[in-house]
């Protein structure tokens, strides 16, 4: 119930982020005509020119490896993980197997992103500016190097929280505090995230 509230006011929030962007005046007259739109949206298309138009052009061929495996792991861990708490059954079987081997494709590209991509998400814009001219990127607005800092917190939170879990010297009782950190880390990963993604796109014109 947590995640599905803290997602409608995410929606809500950034609605309403990109309808002060259009001429409109009244926001759920606006809502309301877009919503149709969203639904009949062809998503595996929009995607595809996502990533031609954008994601080709900001990272390097050497480099797009890694951020391939850090979305398509976030996404099944994403997936996997929320799905069985919504129906309130634990992980078990294949999809456990492939939450823990995703999960570590996701520690390593996350590592290998912060590495190559932190210089670019700094508040010292001196600092940033070198490289944003290096790349022809644009200077990043507060809220995507904020959201920025906040997965990758969140996604170092998941590791060690899930590395804990294997260990057997914790009691029952610390198992049970490590896996809730675990999960609302989840959450805020899954918030920081879609709106990172929206941030980028919005400010990139997408």
């Amino acid at each position: 119930m947590i995640s599905i509230l803290c997602l409608l006011a995410l929606f809500f929030l950034l609605s309403h982020h990109r309808f002060r962007r259009s001429p409109e005046e009244s926001y759920f007259p606006w809502l309301q005509g877009r919503i149709p739109i969203l639904i009949n949206t062809s998503w595996i298309e929009r995607s595809k020119v996502i990533y031609r138009s954008w994601f080709i052009q900001r990272y390097p061929a050497n480099q797009q490896w890694i951020f391939l495996g850090l979305a398509s792991s976030y996404g099944y861990l994403v997936l996997s993980g929320f799905l069985f708490a919504l129906i309130r059954v634990r992980l078990f079987g294949l999809a456990l197997l492939l939450h823990v081997v995703l999960g570590a494709l996701f520690a390593v590209c996350l590592c290998l992103a912060v590495l190559l991509r932190a210089r670019f998400y700094t508040w010292n814009e001196e600092d940033a500016a070198p490289a944003n001219r290096a790349t022809k990127e644009g200077k990043r607005k507060i809220w995507q190097v904020l959201l920025f800092w906040i997965f990758v917190a969140s996604g170092f939170v998941l590791v060690v929280t899930a590395l804990f879990q294997m260990l057997p010297q914790f009691s029952l009782m610390a198992q049970l505090i490590v896996f809730e950190v675990h999960r609302y880390a989840a959450l805020e990963i899954l918030l920081a995230g879609i709106a990172f993604i929206y941030f980028s796109l919005v400010d990139d014109g997408r």
